[in-house]
């Protein structure tokens, strides 16, 4: 039995290293990123810790567990046969929610404060201050009813980071019988548009799956009140793109910002880029610099507790999608 690591080794440093042969009981170990090497190798498999092909794990016939790196696992959705395989899935999501919390505080600021405006006009040497009686582009955030859709890992960082600002925190989740700290009100996902009628701000950190397909759409964004602000830092399957673009054009919302689309990269010809006070991100919510080690860390902590017998972190279930 193996164990693969697929990874560069330049990310493997020496305590990484140490802790990875120390762990590895009665199997040999692979680090690699070779396929050719894999596929060789494939019938003696039974581990896989790294960013692998998923297209490549139907190829590992005594797969026992897969450690991916990162946290989404929509690509199930397009190896529908894996759902079913009895391999083990785990991801980095415990591990990952902070920077993504990070990016979205710093989407939230740039947009209720203009920030890309002043962009804009540095770059033409304007100088575009506003006057304290016409400033309908300046917000802050105090005082305003922020609904965070999406209460995981990501969405009580985000609630964490919202705290010191002053506004009134509600929520949507799944199961809203239990309590979040914080949050003065829970909504279930059917009641998605009772929380639109309530709040200034919305930040979404769903999951992709069928159920949140299309979610925020011209309802959603028709029964929000002034001023508004619509932020996606989950995926872009949650909205329907059209009804954000309508929602911008017509005023109906003052700004949005998201780091996500429905098609990566985002289409040329996609209406979104001319959407007017609309940021967009491309997908780097989740990225930083130590990003790879910390995702290798993740992968082999849950390598000791699988030596161990003990239960590992971010167990995914196939059949939700997260």
């Amino acid at each position: 039995m193996k164990i693969l690591m697929w990874i560069d080794n330049k990310f493997m440093d020496k305590a990484a290293n140490i802790k990875l042969h120390e762990y590895l009981g009665n199997k040999e170990v692979l680090i690699t990123t070779d396929i050719n090497i894999v596929l060789e190798n494939a019938a003696d498999i039974d581990i896989v810790l790294g960013d692998f092909p998923r297209e490549q794990l139907a190829s590992l016939p005594k797969l026992l567990w897969f450690q991916q790196f990162g946290t989404g696992v929509e690509w199930l959705s397009n190896h529908p046969y894996l759902v079913k395989a009895p391999f083990l899935l785990t991801n980095c999501s415990d591990d990952h929610h902070d920077v993504v919390a990070d990016h979205l505080m710093a989407l939230v600021l740039s947009i209720t404060r203009s920030i890309p405006q002043f962009v804009t006009g540095r770059r033409k040497n304007q100088w575009l201050q506003t006057s304290l009686t016409d400033c309908d582009n300046l917000f802050q955030l105090r005082g305003k009813t922020v609904l965070v859709v999406g209460l995981g890992s990501v969405g009580l960082a985000i609630i964490n980071r919202l705290l010191p600002f002053g506004v009134n925190i509600i929520g949507v989740r799944k199961n809203i019988s239990k309590s979040v700290k914080n949050v003065s009100k829970l909504y279930s996902i059917d009641e998605l548009g009772i929380a639109a009628q309530q709040a200034n701000i919305v930040i979404t950190c769903l999951p992709r799956t069928d159920e949140t397909t299309h979610l925020f759409n011209d309802a959603f964004f028709e029964a929000m009140p002034k001023p508004g602000f619509f932020f996606n830092i989950g995926r872009g399957n949650a909205v329907d793109e059209t009804a954000l673009v309508n929602a911008l054009t017509t005023g109906k919302l003052n700004g949005a910002a998201i780091d996500v689309t429905i098609e990566e990269p985002l289409n040329n010809e996609s209406p979104l880029w001319t959407a007017p006070n609309l940021l967009i991100t491309p997908h780097v919510g989740g990225t930083y610099n130590d990003v790879m080690k910390t995702w290798r860390d993740v992968a082999l902590d849950n390598l000791v507790l699988y030596q161990q017998g003990a239960q590992l972190r971010n167990v995914v279930d196939k059949q939700l999608g997260y």
